[in-house]
């Protein structure tokens, strides 16, 4: 059984997924939250960088429409997205099943590449991601553990990882 608050994130996540609002997600779905992402840090479609978050969010949908046991040209209902993260997580997989995406979300964020992501981009880019501007906020202090005001990618993507 998934927990209840487990079970709550999983549901805004499909909610936020599910960009035309259908009640399912597609591969389209995961390519067009890339490019929302994208727009909100200014990167162009074209970029390296937003083509690279959208070869991720591609993965992402496909390990999850592997889980979910549909064809990867398929649909997954909002239960079968939230059963394939719980099993992902459960298993331990879910590092190989986001893990591209959240790479090319991090390089999305260092705006100008220095390795540094400041509170700005941050919040822009989670904002997009349909996290009001107090979650955003919350996350990035929960993030610059020394309280720097910027967040060095190194770290970020270490946090990720934990």
């Amino acid at each position: 059984m998934i927990p209840k608050a487990l079970r709550a994130e999983y549901e805004q996540r499909f909610a936020t997924y599910d960009t035309d609002g259908d009640g399912y997600l597609t591969a389209q779905d995961f390519t067009a939250r890339a490019r929302v992402l994208a727009d909100a840090v200014g990167e162009p479609a074209d970029s390296a960088k937003a083509q690279a978050l959208q070869a991720g969010m591609r993965h992402t949908f496909e390990q999850l429409a592997d889980l979910a046991d549909v064809d990867r040209t398929g649909r997954l209902s909002q239960e079968q997205f939230i059963k394939a993260f719980s099993r992902a997580g459960m298993s331990g997989t879910i590092g190989s099943v986001v893990g591209p995406s959240i790479a090319a979300t991090i390089a999305l964020a260092d705006t100008d590449g220095d390795g540094v992501v400041s509170r700005e981009d941050f919040a822009a880019l989670h904002r997009a991601a349909g996290y009001s501007a107090t979650q955003a906020d919350a996350a990035f202090t929960a993030l610059d553990r020394e309280g720097e005001g910027r967040l060095m990618v190194e770290a970020w993507q270490a946090a990720v990882s934990e």
